[in-house]
């Protein structure tokens, strides 16, 4: 059913061709909820939230900063590749949705901001506050997701919150790295990220270096 409503959205389906498509019985749906809107917002709810610890399993699996962080990004980019245009517009259209939405998208930049901040204080990242990164991610995060903003940039959500991360990526870098990588074009992708790592001075570009293998990694 995930799989269903995140590529046709809920808008075009009736419980009835909901049932049929997942071979089950409509009571069987309504056991999960009274009508078709809940029925959705539950399965938003359990993506979102199967997201969340996805990337936690990920933080506790990594010992090494950057790829923790790389990977936990990465979570929100396969996931973004996931998600169809007519789901991001039923999200909007429903309050419950779009709270789950919103809810999912704080916790995740919060969880975020508490690994960047660790990074500044084992040194291993640019001086930031991570409160301040925070807010940037969350606010970009809310407006890439918009199915206008999307179409009038010709992107897909999986191309706009990878090129942010990109950029995200690229701004914990160290000052003499950070505008080597920040060089790839628009919708380069990991292939612009990977041409960004190369080295021009093995102390300066550490950080970057490993950032950029583990985000091409994930």
């Amino acid at each position: 059913m995930t799989h269903l409503f995140l590529t046709e959205g809920i808008k075009g389906l009736t419980v009835g061709e909901i049932a049929a498509r997942m071979h089950c019985s409509r009571r069987r749906l309504y056991d999960i909820a009274q009508t078709k809107e809940d029925i959705f917002c539950a399965v938003v709810q359990r993506f979102f939230d199967n997201l969340l610890e996805q990337g936690e399993a990920l933080i506790h699996s990594e010992k090494d900063l950057p790829t923790a962080l790389a990977a936990y990004l990465s979570v929100g980019v396969h996931a973004a590749s996931r998600i169809g245009v007519q789901f991001l517009k039923d999200v909007e259209d429903s309050a419950v949705a779009r709270g789950i939405f919103d809810h999912y998208q704080h916790a995740r930049t919060l969880r975020m901001s508490q690994l960047i901040d660790e990074g500044v204080r084992q040194d291993v990242f640019t001086p930031c506050h991570g409160l301040v990164m925070s807010e940037v991610m969350l606010g970009a995060a809310l407006r890439l997701r918009r199915p206008a903003f999307l179409a009038q940039a010709n992107l897909t959500i999986e191309d706009a919150f990878q090129e942010f991360y990109r950029v995200l990526l690229g701004g914990l870098l160290t000052d003499s790295a950070a505008p080597h990588a920040a060089r790839s074009g628009k919708r380069a992708g990991r292939a612009g990220v990977r041409r960004g790592a190369v080295k021009h001075d093995a102390d300066d570009d550490e950080v970057g270096t490993m950032l950029m293998a583990a985000w091409n990694r994930g």
